[in-house]
């Protein structure tokens, strides 16, 4: 699942921005539950994203969905002996899973929308218990097979009632491709858990994340939520500090290439907006609207060294 033969996927400057960003919201929430969670991913052959989970969250049940490489690949390579392998599609692994208990799921696609994704979404969302935050990541690119955008009829006839009714007919314009795909990943997500509350469940789905980035030339949409009982609001989660949750419009994560030199500047004086404007801004060594983006971002930023191992 994940795009390792072309790019090391821990170097992915943006990515690992979300990445941050979603582990520092999980663990806020994990707090309000106080659940034993289970994680379901893609590890790849990096499993980046379970290294973080498994050393920051403390979940010891881990299962990694991935079919490129080899078992004994996936097997010698896992940093962890608690990772469990699922060698096997998506869609079956999801199936044989048990999904009744307290679970974090990040179904990280790296190609483009497909509507197999929304059969994982839907064995999902069928299932996961109050507590439970569904996560989908995906290639923003709605393009046919000729590789030209899509137009609505085409996005219609390849997604059929997946589509938004009211939709615009430039919906899948580069523009305006990562709003589309984030709406008909979040309509689905409702669509199951009322759904459920139509067969007597008390449950709602809250959406949380509702990002956008691109890295290295790829257009990325992350969408995802939680399934919270009809007697519990966003706000008992304690999540208002946390800027990027639950945003109206899509939220971009885009982080300016400052020098360490810069980096290190700022963040001293991140507290002086005088001094920064003065210093930096003023002589032209960063601008106000990197500057601007770089305050959103700086406690998930990383850091990268060369190291000799």
């Amino acid at each position: 699942m994940k795009s390792t033969n072309s790019i090391n996927y821990e170097l992915r400057p943006n990515k690992f921005v979300e990445r941050r960003m979603f582990v520092s919201s999980l663990a806020r929430i994990m707090g309000y539950f106080k659940q034993k969670y289970q994680y379901i991913g893609f590890g790849g052959i990096a499993f980046t994203d379970f290294k973080l989970i498994h050393k920051e969250l403390n979940i010891e049940e881990l299962h990694s969905i991935e079919k490129m490489y080899s078992k004994e690949k996936l097997e010698f390579n896992k940093p962890y002996a608690q990772i469990q392998i699922e060698h096997d599609d998506s869609t079956k692994v999801l199936t044989k899973l048990d999904l009744s208990k307290p679970t974090i799921i990040w179904l990280d696609y790296d190609n483009r929308l497909e509507p197999f994704m929304f059969d994982d979404l839907n064995i999902v969302l069928q299932d996961i218990p109050i507590g439970s935050i569904y996560v989908m990541s995906c290639n923003s690119i709605l393009k046919n097979n000729d590789n030209e955008t899509m137009s609505l009829a085409e996005l219609k006839d390849k997604f059929q009632d997946l589509v938004p009714f009211n939709i615009s007919e430039d919906c899948c314009a580069e523009k305006n491709a990562p709003k589309t795909v984030s709406r008909m990943i979040g309509d689905a997500c409702n669509k199951n858990i009322n759904n459920r509350s139509l067969l007597g469940e008390k449950i709602h789905f809250q959406k949380l994340y509702n990002f956008t980035y691109t890295d290295n030339l790829a257009p990325m949409v992350t969408y995802g939520g939680i399934v919270l009982s009809n007697d519990m609001k966003i706000a008992d989660l304690q999540l208002d500090d946390f800027s990027f949750i639950n945003t109206d419009d899509i939220y971009e994560i885009n982080i300016p290439n400052f020098t360490l030199r810069e980096m290190s500047y700022i963040n001293h004086s991140i507290t002086d907006e005088e001094k920064i404007h003065h210093e930096l801004i003023e002589k032209s060594i960063v601008k106000q609207k990197e500057y601007e983006n770089y305050k959103k971002f700086y406690k998930y930023i990383p850091n990268y060294f060369d190291v000799r191992i």
